[in-house]
């Protein structure tokens, strides 16, 4: 099953606007070996609210093909790379349960948008077929306001722990003009709708990120 690479990477450095053509040089070359190994597109994108944030999305064939390639002197080559950029014991990395980067028939990629809003829904194991039902009732409204640009997202593999108790996170990836256009959609009609998901999660975590041209 193929499955999307979801990372976090905090930067050390302290020039984050632009990004030092140097470290985007260093990303260059992650990109090409990451995509070498899964056979699939790797996006680097920056967060908007704290521009020292880098995510990686890319798609792998499995979670097993990823762990085989975590170790390899090829990723090894990479830490080496970024070891004066990022410190390897505070990046965050898990899978989706989906190619959350398969654009939908007839729309953008959502990466193709100027800003592409990351949610995080957090969800109790018991409530999680209930938000997978109600997601998918409202699903469309957000779609019609993010046309032409897609909306995605997918369950994360690796659950986390909180608290001694595990439970569940939906990732929504979705395209917008700029931050105030997707901060506008709490004002439409179609919101008071959309809203209804918050019966079914814990909290949520949104930023706003904008894709590296590398």
């Amino acid at each position: 099953m193929t499955v999307t690479e979801f990372a976090i990477l905090p930067l050390r450095t302290t020039q984050t606007t632009p990004l030092p053509s140097s470290l985007l040089a260093k990303f260059k070359t992650a990109k090409e070996v990451l995509e070498k190994a899964s056979g699939f597109t790797f996006y680097f994108l920056q967060q908007i609210e704290d521009p020292s944030t880098v995510y990686i999305l890319g798609s792998w064939p499995s979670v097993a093909a990823h762990h085989v390639f975590l170790p390899s002197p090829e990723n090894q080559v990479l830490l080496e790379l970024l070891e004066d950029t990022v410190t390897a014991s505070e990046i965050q990395l898990w899978h989706l349960e989906a190619d959350i980067l398969k654009t939908s028939e007839g729309k953008q990629p959502t990466l193709d948008a100027p800003i592409i809003s990351c949610n995080r829904h957090f969800v109790s194991l018991e409530k999680r077929a209930g938000f997978s039902e109600k997601m998918a009732a409202v699903k469309p409204l957000l779609e019609g306001y993010t046309r032409p640009y897609d909306v995605q997202g997918g369950w994360r593999i690796e659950k986390e722990v909180v608290q001694g108790t595990e439970r569940d996170e939906w990732i929504l990836f979705s395209g917008f003009e700029d931050v105030d256009h997707h901060m506008a959609f709490a004002k439409t009609d179609e919101f008071t709708k959309y809203r209804e998901i918050v019966e079914f999660v814990e909290g949520f975590e949104v930023k706003h990120l904008k894709k590296l041209i590398l």
